[in-house]
C-alpha cells in the first residue's frame, strides 16, 4: 500500500480512538498489515510524531501520545481564534459548489446516529469550510489542531450533544450563502465554545467517577 494512504489510515485510527492513547504501535505488525517497508513506515512515524500524535521512547517503542488538560487549554485558545477567522474568510471566498457540498453533508448528518460517524462528518464539514478560505496555512494548522481535540472525545457520552451539529451547520450555510463574515465567524466560534464546554463536562464526569470508585 502507498505510504500516504497508510499515513492517513493510521492517523484516522489515532484521531478517532481506534488506537487509544498509550497504545504501542508495533512496526512488524503494521508492516505486515499494510505490506509496507521499514523505511516508509518510519517516515510515517516521523510525520505523526511531528504532528504530536505519537511519541517514540528510546529502547522501548512507539506509542500513541496522550493529551493533557493543559495541552487542551492551549490548543483551544489557538483554535478558537483561528476558527473564527476561517468563518470570516470562508464567507468572503466560498464558492457555490462548496456550499452545495456542505448542504449535502449536513443532510447526511441528519440521518446519522452513530457518534463516531457524526464526528467524522463534523470534521469533514470543518475541513470543507477551511479549504474554502483559500488559505493553505490556516487549513493545515486547523487540521492539526482538530486532530488533537477530537481525540479526547468519549464517544458514548456525546450522542445527545452531537445531535445539534446539523442545525448549527445549517445556520452556518445560511450565513456563508449571504456572505456574512461576522455572523459566520461567530457561529463557528460558538460551535467551538460548545465543543469546549462538552469536553469540560466530560472531564468533570470522569473525575467524579474516579472519586466514587
Amino acid at each position: 500500500m502507498e505510504r500516504d494512504k497508510v499515513l492517513e489510515i493510521i492517523k484516522e485510527r489515532i484521531v478517532y480512538l481506534d488506537y487509544e492513547p498509550g497504545k504501542q504501535l508495533r512496526e512488524k505488525e503494521l508492516r505486515e498489515e499494510f505490506d509496507i517497508g521499514r523505511t516508509p513506515l518510519r517516515e510515517i512515524f516521523i510525520k505523526l510524531e511531528s504532528e504530536g500524535l505519537i511519541q517514540t521512547v528510546p529502547h522501548s517503542g512507539t506509542y500513541v501520545s496522550t493529551v493533557s488538560f493543559h495541552e487542551l487549554r492551549d490548543l483551544f485558545e489557538v483554535r478558537s481564534y483561528l476558527i473564527s477567522l476561517a468563518g470570516k474568510l470562508s464567507a468572503r471566498r466560498i464558492r457555490q459548489g462548496e456550499i452545495k457540498e456542505l448542504r449535502e453533508l449536513v443532510e447526511e448528518m441528519k440521518s446519522e446516529s452513530d457518534p463516531k460517524e457524526l464526528m467524522k462528518m463534523d470534521s469533514e464539514a470543518h475541513e470543507l469550510v477551511n479549504r474554502s478560505t483559500r488559505n493553505d496555512v490556516l487549513v493545515e494548522n486547523l487540521r492539526k489542531l482538530r486532530q488533537q481535540s477530537v481525540r479526547i472525545w468519549v464517544f458514548p457520552r456525546t450522542k445527545k450533544f452531537m445531535s445539534t451539529f446539523s442545525d448549527e451547520f445549517t445556520e452556518l450555510i445560511e450565513a456563508l450563502s449571504e456572505g456574512d463574515e461576522n455572523r459566520s465567524g461567530k457561529l463557528l466560534a460558538s460551535h467551538m465554545e460548545d465543543f469546549i464546554n462538552e469536553i469540560k463536562n466530560q472531564f468533570i464526569s470522569a473525575n467524579h467517577a474516579e472519586h466514587d470508585l
